[in-house]
């Protein structure tokens, strides 16, 4: 891969913030960078197509749009299922996170269950388990929340 264009970290510190709540979003964001409307979808287009990044998309504030209980599940599934179950994992509308994490013995995959009330939550959580045969797993409610951003890897000033 090669490296990156002193435009392109530009580009990126400037999409990986808050959408400007706008018509013409990407114009703002182009003139801000001294580009074209054009310019700037063409290199994000090139960033996608390298591999730098994956998508440019809104992030849901889940709490705002009435979704208030959510648990992360930590399941217990054999080493050698880790793939297939994290893919039938992630596929699932309630899961918006899935992650394979060590360290934790037998719970391997990590899921986060949204929901707009508990007993929503708790409903996904044992369809999943009674379809995937899921038989062991630990559900740690989300209480507070702290902190909610998107990571910054680049910024502006930089």
């Amino acid at each position: 891969m090669k490296a990156l264009e002193d435009i392109d970290r530009k580009i990126l510190a400037r999409v990986q913030g808050d959408l400007p709540l706008e018509r013409n979003p990407y114009e703002k964001w182009a003139a801000e960078l001294g580009l074209t409307p054009a310019e700037l979808v063409g290199r994000l287009k090139e960033l996608k197509s390298s591999g730098v990044i994956r998508e440019v998309k809104a992030v849901l504030r889940h709490r705002s749009a009435g979704f208030s209980a959510g648990a992360m599940v930590a399941w217990a599934v054999p080493e050698a299922l880790v793939g297939e179950m994290g893919r039938e994992l992630a596929s699932r509308p309630a899961v918006s996170h899935c992650y394979e994490r060590p360290g934790f013995g037998e719970y391997r995959l990590f899921s986060m269950i949204h929901g707009k009330t508990k007993q929503e939550v708790e409903a996904a959580v044992q369809e999943i388990a009674g379809s995937l045969g899921l038989k062991r797993y630990k559900v740690y409610w989300s209480v507070t929340e702290l902190k909610k951003s998107s990571m910054e890897y680049f910024r502006e000033d930089r």
